[in-house]
């Protein structure tokens, strides 16, 4: 929300605003601000509107391309449920609207070993899957997947590769012009493409909790799995479709346990195929009221935990939401409908004030912050101040005595209020 007002007023990412944000998700973000504005409802309903679309557009693939006996909504039935288990799949991020693409392409890719002659559906495959990687970097490595399906599906491999590549690779192309005009190329490439992988895992809320609200999905997908592997052998294309999707949750995995943050809006990726194989439990001819059984459970459980806050059951499950959630704004009596810089992480003053600076991602911002033994960083800062300067700075890192030791033209103007690290702009 805060990267799409900076937008909105006028300023460039990675130029004027130092994020790690895709760019395609930052204009989704600046879209909502110049619609809705500060609307948190506004944010919930399209991610609403996101996740109903990815569930009902992976359905239709699955009917028109026959990959099951029957046809049904099941699938679709299956991921809105799951996908309602926790206020985290519904929160508008990067990696949601990033899926939605994912979901998209699967059409474009699985269609060759009917229509090989239509290889120009590779190149939207492709494209598709280059928009998905703009909305979230990671998820680049779908285009393994694209790949695979060319070797399952298509039967000029090598051709059919190269065109499936020029369009993953056709959005960036024309992205990359953008920037060369505006000449932001250089901070579209440190701050995006070479953000560094992290291959560890780094739960942003205790790995226990995660288990307990993703318990029914696993549950579910265990299940599916285990009913895909003892039924007998279908059709070609059905095999080769159900492999792509193996690829699809091993690739899942792959990106969730490898970014710097895990926690449960992460598995929104492992959605599409729990709800593929789902359809092999739910549409098995043995043992109805088994089945039946088994998806009450499913949606009791996920009742159950959305709403465990207004049952009173959350001190059995414990479940702490707190990680996730603003504290409270301890400056707010003294900062408020006001321009604010604060260096840290407390971002919750930014809750009734707009940022300023290019510094929005206190993480992105020690390139600066963090080398203030450097001219360059020092330099830099002073660039980025004497263009703007907020009203107020609130000094969460302690860096106020050495900035206005290096900088006493910038932050020298900044006096102590009578909160704690908060300073005021004195004006002249």
């Amino acid at each position: 929300m805060l990267l799409g007002e900076r937008l909105a007023d006028g300023y460039h990412m990675y130029r004027d605003v130092y994020d790690h944000t895709a760019p395609l998700s930052a204009l989704v973000f600046w879209l909502l601000d110049l619609i809705a504005g500060r609307s948190f409802l506004a944010y919930r309903l399209t991610a609403l509107g996101l996740l109903l679309l990815q569930a009902l557009l992976l359905n239709s693939t699955l009917l028109r391309h026959q990959v099951y006996p029957s046809k049904n909504y099941l699938p679709a039935l299956v991921y809105l449920v799951l996908g309602s288990l926790s206020f985290e799949f519904n929160m508008l991020t990067p990696l949601l609207i990033g899926n939605t693409f994912v979901i998209l392409s699967l059409p474009y890719i699985v269609t060759l070993s009917r229509e090989g002659y239509e290889n120009n559906r590779l190149f939207v495959g492709g494209f598709m899957l280059g928009l998905a990687a703009l909305c979230y970097l990671p998820l680049a490595l779908f285009l393994v997947m694209g790949l695979l399906a060319v070797v399952f599906f298509a039967s000029h491999t090598f051709r059919s590769s190269l065109l499936m590549l020029c369009g993953f690779l056709f959005p960036y192309a024309v992205l990359i012009t953008y920037y060369l005009y505006t000449d932001t190329t250089t901070e579209f490439i440190m701050l995006h493409l070479l953000r560094p992988w992290h291959l560890q895992v780094a739960f942003l809320r205790p790995p226990l909790e995660v288990a307990k609200l993703m318990a029914i999905p696993a549950l579910v997908l265990v299940v599916s799995l285990l009913s895909a592997a003892s039924q007998p052998q279908r059709l070609v294309f059905q095999v080769k479709f159900q492999q792509l999707l193996w690829v699809w949750l091993l690739l899942s995995l792959l990106i969730i346990f490898t970014r710097d943050e895990i926690t449960v809006a992460t598995f929104i990726l492992l959605l599409p195929p729990v709800a593929y194989f789902s359809e092999f439990f739910f549409d098995s001819a043995a043992k109805p009221w088994l089945r039946n059984l088994f998806f009450l459970f499913m949606l009791l459980s996920v009742l159950l935990l959305r709403y465990r806050l207004p049952l009173g059951i959350n001190p059995y499950l414990m479940l702490d939401e707190s990680p996730l959630l603003l504290g409270e704004q301890r400056g707010q009596p003294a900062v408020a409908n006001s321009t604010v810089l604060v260096l840290g992480n407390a971002v919750d003053y930014y809750i009734h004030n707009k940022p300023v600076t290019p510094y929005l991602n206190w993480e992105l911002a020690q390139r600066h912050f963090g080398r203030l033994d450097e001219y360059q960083a020092v330099l830099e800062i002073y660039q980025n101040f004497r263009q703007e300067m907020p009203a107020y700075l609130v000094d969460k890192a302690g860096l106020m005595p050495e900035l206005r030791y290096k900088l006493p033209a910038i932050f020298g103007r900044y006096a102590p209020t009578a909160y704690p690290d908060v300073y005021r702009l004195e004006t002249k």
